[in-house]
């Protein structure tokens, strides 16, 4: 944007980024299919190059990032159960209390620091068995973290929670929408960090510069679940190779780019 002869640069957000001409040329000629049926080509590939590039199974397009963290708790859950996941988590502060309202989930809040919790304190907030106690089922971690700065939660920290999750038969989520903001800021393949997690999901339309969509990426029985629940939410789509076609770009070109926004930062 532009005020007289001033150039304004707008630093409100990673999700004021426009998508490139690259993009819009792949939306102009994307190959389209009906995904109701799983016959959009486009969307196909975009799927399969996420659940590759994240050592996963497969994967699932949804239209947005706040509807991937609503369909992977809800296809990790039953109504009633309990989350544990960080206190200043955008899960909790931002998603309009989805969780519990649509979900029917109990969130556990707990205080990390600089948004990372304590492998001790998931385990002192797993409530035990009992007739009166909500199950706990899953840990949700985000990375980057967004309200502590954009701090970075390790692979190491990763897996120490998963160890934890493990031992008590909770699984692990992440809310990953920056997550390839960390793997290139450490200098790491982003399966570093999710190969400690059960699944995950990853923002198109921040930095990568997608208009509009979200990655949700699991083992396949997972993803068939969040594909059902994702369809039950509104978000089933039809001709949606025009959302993955600018995808299939970010994956292939805008990651390594991910590092000219660290050093302009």
């Amino acid at each position: 944007m532009t005020a007289g002869k001033n150039r304004i640069i707008d630093l409100r957000s990673d999700t004021v980024t426009l998508p490139t001409e690259e993009m819009l040329e792949a939306i102009r000629n994307a190959e389209l299919g009906d995904d109701g049926y799983r016959e959009d080509p486009t969307v196909n590939r975009l799927e399969e190059m996420a659940a590759k590039k994240m050592g996963k199974e497969a994967a699932l397009l949804v239209p947005s990032g706040t509807m991937a963290n609503l369909v992977s708790v809800m296809s990790n859950t039953r109504r009633g159960d309990c989350v544990i996941l960080e206190a200043e988590s955008h899960i909790y502060w931002y998603e309009v209390g989805g969780i519990s309202a649509i979900a029917g989930v109990l969130p556990w809040p707990i205080r990390g620091h600089m948004g990372a919790l304590d492998p001790r304190d998931v385990e002192a907030a797993i409530r035990p068995k009992n007739i009166h106690f909500p199950d706990t089922t899953l840990v949700c971690i985000e990375n980057t973290h967004n309200r502590a700065g954009g701090t970075i939660i390790t692979p190491q920290q990763i897996e120490a929670l998963n160890k934890v999750a493990k031992e008590y038969g909770l699984k692990l989520y992440m809310d990953g929408a920056r997550i390839f903001n960390a793997a290139v800021a450490l200098k790491v393949d982003v399966r570093e960090f999710t190969r400690h997690v059960d699944n995950l999901m990853f923002c198109l339309s921040k930095g990568l510069c997608c208009p509009i969509g979200s990655i949700v990426v699991g083992d396949g029985e997972f993803i068939e679940r969040a594909r059902k629940i994702r369809k039950m939410l509104g978000g089933g789509m039809r001709q949606a190779g025009i959302i993955a076609a600018p995808g299939i770009i970010a994956l292939e070109k805008m990651i390594d780019r991910l590092e000219e926004d660290h050093v302009n930062a």
